[in-house]
């Protein structure tokens, strides 16, 4: 399964259009902590890492993973491109690879969902920490009938997977449901 995820994903990313590098996510920029020292952050799925490389542009270190080789690549070579440092890219089928044993005071996923995650997420959110997370839901059928609903977000799904936590901010949208929310002190 990984290879043809992986294979699937590499094509993706070596079409020139597909692979254009956008800004950050909104909700990154919007809620992500003003950078301190030793600040640490982890993105899941990263793709071509436009989120890791704005964090550490301001000073986060982060460690952001992905199943393609292809958009990892990409993503080191703007990384030199923008002679930053403070990203460590990591290929990673999230279907089998562990989470490091790291706190971070930031976790963040932009579409991707594997809920089998979310306790390793929860349990990498240092205390006081934020986790920032956005992906597809079920109204997505609605447009695209024939696409996988166990990849979707049932409405109002993300915030039980965060019980006691602080909710920043919970939504469910046309196609896409968001949290974010900050772990307590003492979690």
């Amino acid at each position: 399964m990984a290879h043809t995820d992986r294979a699937r994903w590499d094509e993706r990313y070596a079409d020139p259009i597909s692979a254009l590098q956008k800004g950050p996510h909104k909700l990154l920029t919007h809620h992500a902590p003003a950078p301190y020292p030793g600040i640490r952050a982890l993105e899941l799925a990263c793709g071509l890492g436009r989120n890791a490389l704005w964090l550490a542009e301001r000073g986060y270190t982060v460690d952001a993973f992905d199943i393609s080789l292809e958009a990892l690549r990409r993503a080191r070579d703007e990384m030199q491109r923008r002679e930053l440092a403070g990203v460590n890219f990591v290929v990673a089928d999230l279907d089998c690879f562990p989470l490091p044993d790291v706190a971070y005071d930031l976790v963040y996923v932009f579409r991707f969902l594997d809920r089998r995650l979310f306790p390793a997420i929860r349990s990498r959110v240092c205390a006081g920490g934020l986790v920032i997370y956005q992906t597809l839901n079920v109204n997505f059928l609605a447009e695209h009938p024939n696409a996988q609903p166990e990849h979707m977000l049932g409405l109002g799904e993300l915030p039980r997977h965060f019980p006691g936590w602080d909710v920043i901010e919970a939504r469910d949208g046309q196609r896409m449901s968001s949290f974010v929310g900050r772990k307590p002190a003492s979690k």
